[in-house]
């Protein structure tokens, strides 16, 4: 198992001169993430936002309260979406009502899945409600920045150009994320970062990103479970022994039931684990399958409509699942990022539950660990295999549909 970063000299050369070149830094691929998502907020601010940026909340009716918040925020009708719990928490993390600040939480498993409200929090000097509404789009923006970061990094360990980790940053899911404030940029921002840390043998590093991760988004667990089987094989094998490894998979695990014995015995009623696995895991394929067949049975050809939005971003996210599981046994990634990969895909697609198929609504925010993975795969194949025309069309296609979702959501809610 190949736990060091690598440099493959059969990928394609990176650019030795001209603007290329000068380019081939994970700098320049932050800042250009950060300028092409930041166009992004200023048009949807200024277009369907109407220039409100507690918008960005969509706060709604049914769980939000107008008259009990202070300060007031702008809402949206009926039950709005996930950013108003994450605005609720960024207020005052460590209070565990059900109902707070004029905000009632909805399922249990929200009081355990709060690193990005803590961090928005902190960086709001404790809640300050004023900042808040800023403090949760920049927190999204540096995440989207970083994570084009630490995909160059990953890029120019493969010997490819740092450019290419733009594409962990296209991702047409983080249009909602970026613009509904939700916590997918900074889980996947601390996902990389151990995943780099753990290649680097940083083991204490990758330990508290991996952990801050799944205490933003508990999905991310996939990846500690990755580890633990991976390490595990190893060891019955006598490949390894445990040791400081072993605590990037154990300190998650730990923190994360740690965190739901909190929960069960502070706010009580139904854990937040198994809320969150009865209402967002079913059968293999018992939701996937119906979720697709209803986007191409309802399949508008005069425009763009809302089924056609849905399967236009299923279609992409295919391409790299069957890309990502392509290259599996030529890919030179870890053994462990290829069973996360796997792993997600588990999770994130075949076992999902309605309440993610058949949604309107989301555009594939959950599925981002799943593309994520698929792209650290490809990067990481030699360039025979995976060439920068064929990583080129892969590109071309992600970018095509983030255009499309991106207009959608300047546009509307």
């Amino acid at each position: 198992m190949q736990l060091t970063p690598i440099t493959d000299v059969t990928a394609v050369p990176r650019a030795t001169t001209g603007r290329l070149h000068r380019l081939d830094r994970p700098a320049a691929a932050a800042l250009i993430a950060l300028a092409g998502w930041l166009v992004f907020v200023v048009a949807r601010l200024a277009g369907w936002a109407d220039g409100k940026l507690s918008l960005f909340i969509v706060s709604g009716t049914t769980y939000s309260h107008p008259a009990l918040m202070f300060p007031r925020i702008s809402h949206v009708h009926l039950k709005g979406y996930d950013g108003q719990f994450y605005y609720r928490f960024a207020l005052d993390p460590f209070d565990w009502q059900r109902t707070a600040f004029g905000i009632t939480i909805d399922h249990p498993y929200r009081y355990t899945r709060i690193g990005y409200s803590v961090l928005a929090w902190l960086l709001s000097a404790g809640g300050h409600g004023r900042l808040l509404p800023l403090v949760l789009v920049a927190v999204n923006l540096a995440g989207v920045a970083a994570i084009a970061w630490l995909g160059a990094v990953f890029a120019r360990d493969a010997g490819r150009h740092a450019l290419w980790g733009l594409l962990f940053a296209a991702y047409f899911g983080l249009v909602i994320s970026v613009g509904r404030d939700t916590s997918e940029p900074l889980a996947d921002t601390c996902l990389l970062g151990g995943l780099l840390a753990y290649r680097r043998g940083r083991y204490l590093l990758a330990a508290a990103l991996v952990s801050y991760a799944v205490f933003t988004n508990e999905p991310i667990l996939v990846l500690p479970v990755a580890l633990a089987l991976t390490r595990g094989w190893q060891m019955c094998r006598r490949q390894a022994r445990l040791g400081l490894p072993d605590l990037v998979w154990a300190a998650p695990g730990f923190l994360y039931l740690l965190l739901q014995e909190v929960q069960r015995v502070v706010v009580r009623g139904t854990p937040g684990g198994a809320a969150d696995a009865a209402a967002n895991l079913t059968w293999p394929f018992k939701a996937l399958v119906p979720g697709v067949y209803r986007d191409i049975h309802r399949l508008s050809f005069t425009h763009l409509g809302t089924y056609d939005y849905n399967l236009i971003e299923f279609l992409t996210l295919a391409a790299f699942v069957v890309a990502g599981f392509a290259v599996l046994r030529l890919t030179t990634a870890p053994l462990h990022e290829r069973v996360a990969f796997c792993g997600f895909v588990l999770v994130e697609m075949v076992i999902a539950s309605g309440q993610f198929w058949d949604s309107v609504f989301g555009d594939g925010r959950t599925y981002i660990d799943v593309y994520v993975m698929a792209v650290l795969l490809l990067l990481a194949t030699p360039g025979r295999v995976v060439t920068s025309r064929r990583l080129g069309w892969l590109a071309a296609v992600a970018v095509a549909a983030l255009i499309v979702v991106a207009r959608r959501r300047i546009l509307f809610e």
